[in-house]
Order: structure tokens, then sequence, then C-alpha cells
């Protein structure tokens, strides 16, 4: 690079600058796309927007403090001009952004934010943001101030002598230093109301302070901005040098150099964009932990629903159980009826149907029919409760777990729209969910529970049995839910089936009671495996009722934690890009700077002329 003209550096160095800045409005761009489409607060898709508008914009200089620190004083020294009102109350009500023009104008963007053009020479090279103090009690002016933090490459805090470093200023600090990483110069105003013993112990409290709360040792400089503006007024050096304002001047205007600046300007947009990944990323680290407690609480329901309805399905088997029991009773008081019944001497009642069927009715049907039924009605009843506490301390504990998410930390700053959007969904499932088991119509349940064992029975059993057993099918299929019972008429014309012609012959008795207990036990195993796979069905169904009234969280989730997982990782490479482009404009500043610093190549002398 040595020997080559100013010129050709300028122009290399500008073309690689405007390389790296097309990229980084890439990154940006690619930056503020995610944050809108993964529902970010505006606040910082405004502060992307912002940085990405303002990238070749002059250099941005910041000054804030607190009400009455000093700020206006020291802009009007600065550019040695009354630019700023001041006066015994607090006299900025709006951010002003001073930049340079030919003549003296005023544009107003917004209600607190006007941009002033001024014809001075100060303002050829760099902007100035005059803020209101950071102690504003109009909020607007705090959030304005916030969005130029991001964008700015130098920030100003001034603070006074008399109450330094206040805890609304500490607050102020951690927000530029914890969140943007801004070089701060730290200007300590109103240098002419102490005695210099006082101001050497405020020099070392705010470099104390700054070294504890932020590890931070800033430049500080100590002025009178009223000592330094008479100065220049009247063109005292001894009381401009006295006042502090020389060297900071100095330090503005000539040690930070122009390639000082020109890194700053890179670097600055660079480091605030890094910030803002970091706040996203971190953001992002909140959502999947606060997904990963949704999954826990997801994990939870569905091992709880899991179990009542394997509970379900267990603990109704003590029914079938008592059913099996009527029935076994039955079955035993008709093989004694068959043992007291059917013999020689009973001829006249066994070659009697009606006689025969209406003894059976009275001494072996009796009231079976009605326990076959209690026990049914006191399962479905048990069932329904069982089901309807189910669902509501599902619902009691989805409804403890959403009131148990935290509302602190970067919620309502970056994440707002996010935490919206997932309260929204855990209210309308919670909604949901209270609306169906207040209007859960626990007589029609009953019904319809019934009506489906029936029907299930029926199916297996209806029209193909004769006998006993086709009576305890009847019998079993009568409900309080308005069945109407069948006539037993057919027990008489299946026991003489059963019988035959082998009544008349009391040697045939056994045969013909084994033949009963075989029917009425067929029955009782058929009757056991309905129920059984009826009981499965119904707790299958009643608690995939239940989960699907939680389908829209766990879709939620499942949906919210891949995307949400994949915009993590691609913001990571966002920030590996930014602090690449930052590492390339560093190289390219150094190699530039040496190539300008080196000696100019020699120039081939002609050669000489002959003697």
């Amino acid at each position: 690079m040595a020997g080559g003209s100013p010129n050709t550096l300028t122009q290399r160095l500008d073309e690689k600058i405007a390389a790296g800045l097309s990229e980084e409005r890439h990154l940006l761009n690619d930056l503020r796309d995610l944050l809108i489409k993964q529902d970010f607060a505006e606040q910082i898709v405004d502060q992307t927007t912002s940085l990405k508008d303002h990238l070749e914009e002059l250099f941005l200089l910041v000054i804030v403090g607190e009400v009455k620190a000093g700020k206006s004083s020291f802009i009007n020294t600065l550019l040695n001009a009354d630019v700023c009102k001041v006066g015994a109350i607090p006299t900025t009500d709006k951010i002003h952004i001073l930049k340079h023009g030919d003549i003296e104008r005023e544009k107003i963007h917004e209600e607190f934010l006007v941009e002033r053009q001024l014809p001075f020479e100060a303002l050829r090279n760099i902007n100035i943001v005059d803020t209101p103090g950071t102690n504003s009690i109009v909020k607007r002016h705090g959030e304005i101030t916030e969005s130029f933090i991001p964008r700015c490459d130098l920030v100003l805090f001034t603070t006074s002598v008399d109450r330094p470093f206040s805890e609304t200023e500490k607050e102020f600090l951690s927000l530029i230093v914890s969140n943007w990483s801004k070089k701060i110069l730290f200007i300590l105003t109103k240098k002419d109301i102490k005695e210099p013993h006082e101001l050497e112990e405020i020099r070392k409290f705010v470099m104390e302070q700054m070294k504890k709360f932020f590890d931070l040792e800033p430049l500080l400089f100590i002025v009178s901005a009223q000592e330094a503006r008479k100065a220049k007024q009247s063109g005292d050096n001894a009381l401009y040098e006295a006042s502090g304002f020389k060297a900071l001047e100095d330090y503005l205007f000539k040690t930070l150099s122009e390639g000082d600046k020109l890194r700053l300007k890179l670097e600055s947009p660079i480091d605030s964009s890094v910030a803002i990944c970091d706040q996203v990323i971190a953001e992002f680290d909140r959502r999947l932990e606060g997904l990963r407690d949704d999954r826990k609480v997801l994990e939870n329901i569905r091992s709880q629903l899991d179990q009542s309805e394997s509970d379900l399905k267990e603990n109704y088997g003590r029914f079938i159980l008592e059913i099996d029991n009527v029935i076994y009773e039955m079955e035993r008081r008709g093989r004694n009826w068959i043992d007291d019944t059917v013999k020689i001497t009973n001829l006249g009642i066994l070659r009697s149907a009606e006689r025969f069927r209406a003894r059976f009715k009275d001494e072996v049907v009796k009231d079976y029919e009605v326990k076959i039924d209690d026990v049914l009605n006191k399962a479905v009843d048990w069932f329904m409760k069982k089901y309807l506490k189910v669902w509501q301390d599902t619902t009691e504990y989805f409804a403890d777990q959403a009131a148990k998410r935290p509302h602190e930390g970067m919620v309502g700053k970056v994440g707002a729209k996010f935490e919206y959007n997932r309260e929204r969904i855990y209210d309308m499932v919670r909604a949901n969910a209270k609306d169906q088991i207040k209007n859960f119509d626990y007589d029609d349940q009953v019904r319809h529970f019934l009506s489906r064992a029936g029907m299930g029975i029926n199916a297996a059993f209806g029209g193909t049995l004769i006998g006993v057993g086709g009576a305890v099918a009847v019998i079993a299929l009568t409900t309080a839910a308005g069945f109407t019972v069948v006539d037993i008429t057919g027990i008489v014309a299946g026991l003489t089936a059963i019988t035959g012609g082998l009544l008349v012959l009391p040697m045939q008795r056994r045969k013909i009671r084994q033949q009963f207990s075989d029917k009425v036990l067929e029955l009782k195993a058929g009757l056991t495996k309905v129920l059984q796979e009826q009981i499965q069905k119904e707790a299958r169904d009643a608690i995939e009722k239940i989960r699907e009234s939680f389908g829209p969280f766990f879709d939620y989730v499942k949906r919210t934690s891949g995307a949400v997982e994949e915009s993590r990782n691609k913001v990571r490479q966002i920030r590996e890009g930014f602090l690449e482009l930052k590492r390339r404009f560093g190289q390219t500043l150094e190699e530039e700077g040496k190539a300008l610093a080196a000696p100019p190549a020699p120039q081939p002398q002609p050669p000489a002329p002959p003697a």
C-alpha cells in the first residue's frame, strides 16, 4: 500500500466501508423482519429500523443528564451561541437535534421532537442531540431520549457537582452501559460553585461509583459552562482553560481524531445491533424457559389424564363384579328352582307354558331386573362424577399454573406481544374448559351413557339368545333412562327349548340344570365382555374430550417452541455477522491508517544525461 496516493487510499477505504454498510443494512433488515414475525414490541423494532435508516448520518453526539444538570448551558458554550434556553426552571421540554444549515430553521418531527438547523461550523461534521432531563416528568421524553441512545456514537453524560450520581442518573447510566455499551464522557458541570478540594472529592466519588456499579473508568471532565462562555466572549484564555472547557473541546475536536470518529461511527451501530441481538436472544431464552414450563404443565396434564383414564377403566370393574354377583345369585336360584320344579309331580305346570312362565318370573326372576338396573345406574353415576371431577381438577391445575407465570423481566419491553398472545391462548383454553364444565348436563350425559351401553349389549346379544340368557340380557338392558322393560315371555319357551322333552324324565334333571347354568354363565361372560369394552370406550372418549379442550394450548406450545428455537439460532447467526463486520471494519481502518502513515515510495529518477 505504501506509495499510494491519498485519493486512491480514500477511494479504496470508501469502497470497503460502503460494502460493509450495505452488508450491515441487510443484517439489520433480516433482524427487523424476524422481530416483527416473532411479535416483538414496537420499541425494539423501531430501534432496529432507526439504526438502519441512520447508518450514514454524521457523527452523533447525545447529551443526557438530569433536569438542571446544566445541559443547555453546556451546549450554548460549546457552540458559543444562545441556542438553548437557560432558566431557573426546566426549560428543555423537547428533544432537539442540532444540525448544520446555511440558515437557521426548525422542523417539528413530532410533539416532543424538533430538528434545528444552525449556521455553526462546529456542526458541519457532527450532530448534537439535546435532551430533557433523564428524570423528566413527561414519560414520552424518556422514551424518545432512550430511542436516540442506540444510534448515537458518543454519549456526554452531564451531572451537576451539587448532586452527582443520583439514583435516577444511575438508572439511566445502567440503560446506556448494560443495554447499549456506549462510549461515555462524564461531564461534571457547575465547577465554579465548589472549591478545588471539594471537586477532587466529587471526582473520586463519581469514579468510584462508576467502577463499583458498572466496572468502568470513564473519561471525566469537570467544567464551568458559565466561566467558559465568559472566557470565549472576552477572549480570556486563562479563564477558558481554568473553566475546564478547553480540555473537553480539545478532546472532542482534536484528540478525538477523524479516524477515531470514523471508528466510533462504524462501530457504534454495530455495537447497538449486537446489543439488540443480545436482548432478543435473552428474550428468546426467556420464552423458551416459559415454553419448557408449559411443556411440563402439559406433561403433567397428560400424565394426570392417562392415570384418570386408567382409574375410570379399572375402578369400574367393581360394578361389573356386582352385576356378576347378581347374575350368579339368579343362576343359583334358577338351579334350585329347576331342582324343585322339574319333577314328575309338577307335570301339570310343565305342560302349561303360561303357568311355567308365571312361576319362573315370580320365583326366579323376581327383583333381579331392578337389582341389575340399580347397579348400572350406580356405576354410571360414579363414572360421571369421577369424569367431571377430573375435568374440574385439570382445569383448576391449568388455571393455577397460568396464574404463576412471571410478569417481570423483559416482559413489556421487548416481548410484550408474545406474552400477550401466550396469555390469550391460556385464557381461551381456561375459559373454554370452564364453560364446558358449567354447561355439563349431568342427566343428559347419564342417559346417553346408558343408551350407548344398551346399544352395545343389544348388538352383542339382541335376538340371538334363548332361555335365561336372553332374559338376563333384557334385564341388563333395562335402564332408568326411559327404556321399556322387554317382556320376559321367551323365558319359558327358552327353558322349554333347553329342556326339550326331557322335562318329564327325572334322571335328566342334572343335565337340564347344567344346561341352564351354562347358558347363564355364557351370558355373564358375554355381558362382562360387552360392559368392559363399553367402559373402555366411554373412559377413552371422556378423557379424550378433556384432552381436546386443551388442544389449542398443546398445539401452541409445540408450534411455538420450534419457531422460537429456530429464530434464536437465526439471531445468533445475525449477531455473528455483526461481529465479523466489526472485525473487518477495524482491520480495514488499521490497514488504511498504516498505508496513509507510510512514507511515499521513492520515485524512479530519470537517467543522467551523458557526459
